[in-house]
């Protein structure tokens, strides 16, 4: 693991650090896994995951080289200047500036040199490697952790199983050991043998898969057909009455309307069948779906009765084992995400928000380095897809919450190096945040205004240094005039309007732009005014 580790930094340019920490939370995640195991009753260890493409980014900015071309060389006949294939493109053989074919650069990452070593070994038209190469980032990643690695293993296969073709998948070991032979200077028969060990791994895992999705989702689609809507009616009452058999608890979750639990039930059936059909897509509304239930605070161990209750309940509508092992299957791996990103995205401070307490998260928070103390309160990241705590503390009305991150956000901070302000980084993160607050939550709006002054314990002469934080108040961050002054005033509080904060930005904008503008609009008026004054006058 250590070899694959260091190998791969290299082959991405990514630091050890960034891959040994990836790493350690892959094993973290197994080892809350095997906790949960036995949750998830009579279902069968598969499932998939979200292909996030950590380190795959087809947008790097990978330093180009000039030079060499991936072709080029100095020709070794003098008489073949005017041939192609020569790199001197008319010039001479020595003229090593000229030695590219069309000016290319020689690839410096992973996903380069797979595309270049690809397209030269004759599988360029394999486009099935292109989604092995998406998610390849992640399952190098958690290679330790063999439950997620099952995990990218299947939503894999299901994006493969769109390919029409045939799928050789020695041919990617091929292509994958000559680009890391290509970007690992150190590389050895050891990096062979690692490396080779984790592609005959995803291998097996792909093969156990490979061919079933379509067949599961043609099944899958003609016991979908023939639900009617009586049957349909089933599934919304029969699955929450079995649910609640097996977990209890459970009723403590589901205390919508009835109109709320049908709507559920219909989305449930509809996302296993999607799963099929666009693996992609549900993987990335999977993963903020399980993000909004870590806001919710629901227990993970729930997951595996819903799963063996649904299924009890498809077993009651058909025969086919193949449309119920593809709906067992397709569920358990929704199931097993969810339960994943719930995993990953209950943080310290989402559960401090969950019970609404000030003085937990004040405790959570404390546990953060000052670096990163603002982002532990604005961004939970799993995945693409990321929630931030302070919005859903203000959407579930958790203010003492909200409150707290607040404040927290707005208190300078210093160590030996720089000073911590966590006011830019929260307008970066939430432009509209004066907005939400006087829609959702106008009695936090004094605290953050508070927040924006900051006042010198020193006095001199009687008076003392006060600094106020108005920069993001007056422009947004492409330069255009914030709209701060018409929210605050569409709130109609004469306390808010009349804050030292709103009263400076007020008067800056009145005096230094909006005064002229003003005067230059109301020019001719005051003119013809005054003629017509000077004109009574006269007469």
């Amino acid at each position: 693991l250590k070899v694959i580790a260091s190998s791969w930094a290299q082959a991405t340019k990514k630091t050890a650090d960034e891959v040994e920490g990836a790493e350690q939370e892959a094993k973290e995640g197994e080892e809350g896994k095997e906790g949960e195991e036995g949750a998830s009753g009579a279902i069968e260890e598969s499932g998939g995951g979200p292909a996030t493409s950590n380190g795959l980014d087809a947008t790097q900015a990978a330093k180009k080289k000039k030079g060499k071309s991936w072709f080029g060389g100095s020709s070794k006949n003098s008489d073949s200047k005017g041939k192609e294939g020569t790199g001197g493109a008319g010039e001479g053989a020595g003229s090593e500036d000229k030695t590219d074919f069309r000016n290319t650069s020689v690839p410096t990452t992973y996903d380069e040199m797979f595309m270049f070593n690809s397209a030269v070994m004759g599988f360029g038209n394999n486009t099935w490697m292109q989604e092995v190469l998406a998610s390849f980032d992640a399952v190098v990643l958690n290679i330790s952790n063999s439950y997620r690695l099952q995990e990218e293993c299947d939503v894999l296969s299901l994006r493969m199983a769109k390919y029409k073709g045939n799928i050789n998948l020695p041919e990617y070991k091929a292509v994958m050991l000559a680009s890391l032979r290509s970007l690992c200077k150190d590389w050895g028969s050891q990096h062979e043998v690692s490396w080779s060990w984790l592609w005959e791994n995803v291998e097996r895992m792909l093969k156990a898969l490979m061919g079933k999705p379509a067949v599961q989702e043609k099944a899958l689609a003609a016991l979908y057909a023939s639900l009617d809507e009586a049957a349909l009616m089933v599934i919304r009452k029969e699955v929450y009455q079995k649910f609640f058999a097996l977990a209890p608890a459970g009723q403590d979750y589901f205390k919508q309307s009835t109109t709320r639990l049908y709507f559920i039930a219909d989305k449930l059936v509809a996302m296993t069948l999607d799963m099929y059909k666009e693996p992609k897509r549900m993987v990335e509304d999977i993963s903020a779906l399980g993000l909004r239930h870590v806001g919710y605070g629901i227990p993970t161990d729930l997951f595996g009765p819903f799963v063996t209750g649904c299924v009890q309940v498809v077993r009651m509508l058909t025969d086919d084992d193949a449309a119920e092992e593809a709906f067992r299957w397709s569920l358990n791996l929704i199931s097993r995400m969810l339960t994943r990103v719930i995993n990953e995205g209950s943080t310290i401070v989402m559960k401090a928000i969950n019970v609404n307490s000030a003085k937990m998260l004040r405790k959570a928070v404390a546990c953060a380095p000052r670096g990163k103390r603002a982002s532990w309160m604005l961004n939970i990241q799993v995945g693409t897809q990321a929630i931030s705590p302070l919005m859903w503390a203000i959407e579930t009305g958790s203010l003492e919450s909200a409150r707290a991150i607040i404040q927290d956000l707005l208190t300078i901070r210093a160590d030996r190096d720089r000073y911590y302000y966590g006011m830019d980084s929260m307008f970066e993160r939430h432009p509209d945040v004066i907005q939400r607050l006087c829609l959702d939550a106008p009695a936090l709006m004094p605290f953050l205004l508070d927040g924006l002054i900051w006042r010198s314990r020193v006095t001199e002469n009687g008076q003392r240094r006060v600094n106020y934080y108005i920069k993001h108040l007056m422009v947004d961050a492409h330069g255009d005039f914030n709209k701060t002054i018409e929210w605050i005033t569409d709130n109609q509080d004469p306390k808010l309007v009349c804050h030292p904060i709103a009263s400076i930005v007020t008067d800056m904008i009145w005096s230094r732009v909006a005064f002229r503008t003003f005067l230059y609009g109301k020019a001719w008026f005051l003119f013809t005014l005054i003629v017509f004054i000077c004109s009574q006058a006269i007469m």
